[in-house]
């Protein structure tokens, strides 16, 4: 069976969820949330680790052509609270695959970050099925623009239409999987409890969070009256909305 998120159930689907679809994303996403209650650590066993671990947030951006032509590009298109959240998002998934010692490309990773919510303010048009989905194909035009090999633009959109999946797991790429682990942790706060409260605070200092709950959530709640067989909109069906409010108020 396709894994969900993947880019052939992408090329066969559209990112619009059938039925069958439908009914297996909302296991996987009640399974989860059911792991993350039991564990007390957004769904992740310690593995030997002390939490509470203290990160530098001083990450330099990756200085090359095409992550020079993403920044100013971002910069250029994406709101304020857009523009940080992806920031935050690069640097958390940096600190997560530090962490669980992944092996990553630090330029692929900052350029799908920088991108990743890029069909929140390109809006897809009446035809698209998922803002990720969506996002993913603009995100390969820009950096294949910008100079990229293919294998470089399909890991940024294979990653970029990913994200909203529930887990993304190693086997689908580093990239991804820490695309949506960083992501996550922005947003809901998935494993912010291995992370020294000096450590978030830091990062907020670096790029802040002014505004970004408000709006994202009113960003959420279109696309799932408009793409009602999203991922998105099956997730904010099942209480996302609540989930960033209560993350939010966190921080």
């Amino acid at each position: 069976m396709v894994e969900i998120g993947s880019s052939a159930w992408v090329a066969r689907t559209g990112g619009a969820l059938g039925p069958v679809d439908q009914v297996r994303f909302i296991v996987q996403a009640i399974v989860h949330e059911l792991k993350s209650l039991r564990s007390g650590a957004g769904g992740r066993a310690w593995r030997g680790r002390s939490p509470d671990l203290t990160l530098a947030p001083d990450r330099l951006l990756p200085d090359t052509p095409i992550a020079r032509h993403v920044s100013a590009y971002a910069q250029a298109l994406l709101p304020e609270p857009l523009l940080q959240h992806s920031l935050r998002s690069w640097i958390w998934a940096g600190m997560l695959g530090d962490l669980d010692h992944l092996a990553y490309d630090n330029e692929r990773l900052y350029v799908a970050a920088l991108l990743h919510d890029v069909a929140l303010v390109n809006h897809p048009g009446p035809d698209a099925s998922c803002f990720a989905v969506h996002g993913a194909a603009v995100a390969r035009q820009i950096v294949r623009d910008a100079g990229a090999s293919g294998p470089f633009a399909d890991t940024v959109a294979d990653a970029i239409a990913a994200h909203f999946n529930v887990t993304v797991p190693v086997s689908w790429g580093a990239e991804a999987h820490l695309l949506h682990a960083g992501t996550h942790l922005d947003v809901a706060g998935t494993r912010r409890s291995e992370l020294a409260t000096s450590t978030l605070t830091e990062v907020h200092a670096r790029a802040p969070r002014t505004g970004f709950a408000t709006h994202f959530l009113a960003a959420m709640q279109q696309e799932a009256t408009s793409r009602t067989n999203s991922r998105a909109a099956v997730l904010w069906r099942l209480g996302m909305g609540r989930a960033i409010r209560r993350h939010d108020q966190r921080c």
